[in-house]
């Protein structure tokens, strides 16, 4: 895509690489003629602003010269110092002068001038400068002329061997990208010189004898010193060869133009760009390395309806390229794509006669790069990774490579790393976690690295709650402390003992008037009873489907399931919700909270019975299994003495003996009713024959009754009994 665009009919020159920002030379060129005829010359320095989206290229400077320009070069000799900030403008022209102009001056207003010579007898069109050493400059004129000039003492220019015979014109010079010592000329007659200035002599002349080829410009391979690519300008053998300095007998490759080639550039950023142009009016793009038959093109430039006798590669932007054409315009492209309206082709007088000689073609338009250029490849690349590795590559000769290194910047944490590591690996986790808690200055550290010890411990969460402050043994220390004695520390509680210590408890409850004497869990020794009602202190009541499903929890503890599964089962799904607090002190609440804490629901359940709290005594042994269920019923109806207690005892433990045994003798409907809707079958003739025999002899009709119950019974398989 065009980018930039100015008019003028000159050779074109780019600022060096380090020099910002990128400015562009125009000189007039020679044995150019416009329609005044005009013989004036100039020197011109235009900004390369490609920020600015407009095609104008604003003038930095500009001077009137006498002579016009066959070769211009922007040299960055001087720029390190404070003299030649800019570099030198070299222009070669038709007298055999070069004359040498500080660029900075001429931006600055003034003629700039520097050093002027007229060594050459002939039209100077061939100059390069040393990509080495910048203070090198070589120029070629006719009659085999060629000079080496020292910009320190440009007085006196050597010459790199004896001038070649028969003389002619030299066309075109290029240093050798690789070696720098190497110089390589070439002339019209189609033959090519490689100079070697440390000997002062040629070493190799390459010419192809079995074609016409007129040679206009020589350029060296940018990464391979023995390679280089003439172009010819010879209509009748307008080819690019691609040469070979081991195999100097022949091109190893043949790119073809229509016509002949004027000028041709290769890309000192990516070896794979080499550019072209020539009379058929056309701007290509070739990839030399491609293996495909006659060359590939991979990108070509819009043109307009006259030749471009220059080209030129930016050498501070990589992408930009500049070219002359012979119709008065300097155009600057950029190979990274976008389009623009194309241009509007200009009138031609009918009346000029050289209109007609005018090559003109229809082409397709600009091709697209079909791969990225190199420039935009990484040159080298590196990336951390864990355990301090550094994985990187570079540019290398051999082949590419990726390396991996161990970098250390932190000694004390690179161990560190290696121990966690040796620790993991060998399973002593809980010996480094002891050893960072003995090394640890900081409380919250040692706490963060005793809760990770606990982790690899057998049993962690009986570890995390003793690291919170509770533990069975504690519990039982606080609680031996609150009755006025130590509880034992054996496996399991002393009940009987622990049973009259609580009698001196005293509780914070509200609802305990009176202390109450406790007999064991363990023991069948009777209570005596108070006023206080043991429902005082239950929940509310639960639907028939609610102690169905605590019976199931009971069931399902006998089967062995675990106490937080039968925790949810039981639990009543409708809650308040409200904020609440747990209580620490060392009260009844308080030591409950503890109990529950910890899962120790048999102490839970010896503090609730000492403090009357019958029903969460009967909730808490639900959940703490069948066992402890059964105990805690028995103690609980042991407490009550009313008249109905005794039946619910019977009707709960299916103790029908002792309702048989020592039921009021004139409750005998009331006994045998109960046998008959609670008793299994096999158990309710014995239980029928265990009445008294008073019973039995004072009602007639009670004696009746049970026979008549008893025989069908024993009619259906039950065992018989005697009637007494």
């Amino acid at each position: 895509m065009k980018v930039k665009e100015t008019q003028r009919t000159a050779n074109i020159a780019f600022s060096p690489a380090k020099h910002h920002p990128i400015l562009i030379a125009a000189g007039t060129a020679a044995q150019q003629l416009d329609a005044t005829f005009s013989t004036t010359a100039a020197l011109e320095i235009f900004s390369l602003d490609l920020a600015d989206s407009s095609l104008n290229m604003p003038l930095k400077g500009s001077i009137t010269v006498q002579q016009r320009f066959h070769k211009l070069l922007w040299v960055p000799f001087g720029m390190g110092g404070s003299d030649r900030a800019s570099g030198l403008l070299i222009g070669g022209s038709d007298n055999g002068t070069v004359c040498h102009w500080d660029a900075a001056e001429i931006m600055n207003g003034k003629e700039g001038l520097v050093f002027k010579t007229d060594n050459h007898t002939g039209a100077v069109r061939a100059m390069d400068v040393n990509p080495f050493q910048s203070n090198l400059l070589a120029t070629g004129a006719s009659e085999s002329e060629i000079y080496i000039w020292d910009l320190n003492n440009p007085e006196n220019p050597m010459s790199p061997g004896s001038k070649i015979q028969p003389p002619e014109d030299i066309s075109c010079l290029a240093w050798n990208c690789q070696v720098q010592h190497i110089l390589a000329s070439t002339s019209p007659t189609g033959r090519s010189v490689v100079w070697d200035l440390r000997k002062n002599e040629p070493i190799i002349q390459v010419s192809d004898h079995s074609s016409r080829i007129r040679c206009k410009v020589i350029a060296w391979h940018p990464d391979i010193a023995t390679q280089m690519a003439t172009a010819s300008e010879d209509d009748r053998s307008p080819v690019i060869q691609l040469w070979d300095l081991r195999f100097a007998t022949s091109p190893m490759k043949v790119l073809e133009h229509q016509r002949g080639i004027l000028s041709m550039a290769w890309s000192p950023r990516d070896c794979d760009l080499l550019l072209s142009c020539g009379k058929d009016n056309r701007v290509l793009c070739w990839n030399p390395n491609s293996s495909a038959q006659g060359g590939e093109i991979v990108y070509e430039l819009p043109t307009t309806s006259q030749w471009s006798f220059d080209i030129q590669w930016c050498p501070r932007n990589p992408s930009a390229i500049a070219t002359a054409s012979f119709d008065g315009h300097i155009s600057i492209f950029s190979l990274m794509g976008g389009q623009r309206p194309p241009d509007k082709p200009e009138a031609s007088d009918v009346d000029d006669p050289f209109a007609a000689s005018v090559f003109t073609q229809k082409h397709s338009s600009a091709i697209g790069l079909k791969t990225p250029p190199k420039w935009f490849r990484r040159p080298c690349g590196a990336s951390f990774s864990f355990g301090g590795k550094l994985v990187s590559f570079g540019r290398s000769d051999g082949p590419k490579q990726v390396h991996v290194s161990q970098v250390v910047t932190e000694l004390d944490f690179l161990q560190q790393s290696q121990n966690l590591e040796d620790a993991m690996q060998n399973n002593t986790s809980m010996d480094f976690c002891q050893q960072k808690i003995e090394s640890s200055h900081d409380d919250y550290d040692r706490q963060l690295w005793n809760f990770l010890k606990m982790c690899f411990s057998k049993e962690p969460r009986q570890k995390f709650l003793s690291l919170l402050g509770y533990s069975t043994e504690e519990l039982e220390k606080k609680f031996g402390s609150l009755v006025g004695d130590k509880v034992s520390q054996s496996a399991g509680l002393d009940a009987t003992t622990l049973a009259e210590k609580m009698e001196t408890l005293e509780t914070n409850d509200a609802k305990v008037q009176s202390d109450v004497a406790q007999a064991s869990i363990f023991e069948g020794s009777v209570l005596t009873g108070s006023d206080i009602s043991p429902f005082d202190n239950m929940s509310p009541a639960v639907s028939r489907d609610e102690q169905t499903a605590a019976s199931a929890a009971v069931d399902g503890t006998r089967r062995g399931k675990n106490t937080q599964q039968l925790l949810l089962t039981t639990q009543i799904s409708s809650h308040v919700a409200t904020p609440f607090s747990i209580s620490t002190e060392n009260d009844v609440d308080g030591l409950l909270s503890e109990a529950l804490l910890i899962g120790n629901f048999e102490i839970a359940v010896e503090i609730c019975l000492h403090a009357e709290r019958l029903a969460d005594a009967l909730l808490l042994a639900v959940a703490g299994g069948s066992e402890l269920f059964a105990r805690t019923q028995q103690i609980y109806f042991r407490k009550q003495k009313s008249q109905v207690s005794r039946l619910v005892s019977a009707v709960v433990q299916r103790d029908w003996l002792d309702i048989v045994q020592y039921g009021e003798l004139e409750n005998w409907k009331e006994l045998l009713a109960a046998l008959l809707t609670y008793a299994r079958p096999e158990e309710f003739p014995t239980l029928c024959g265990m009445f008294p025999c008073e019973v039995l002899s004072l009602f007639t009709v009670c004696l009746s009754l049970v026979y008549v119950f008893a025989s069908l019974i024993n009619a259906y398989g039950g065992p018989s009994f005697c009637l007494q």
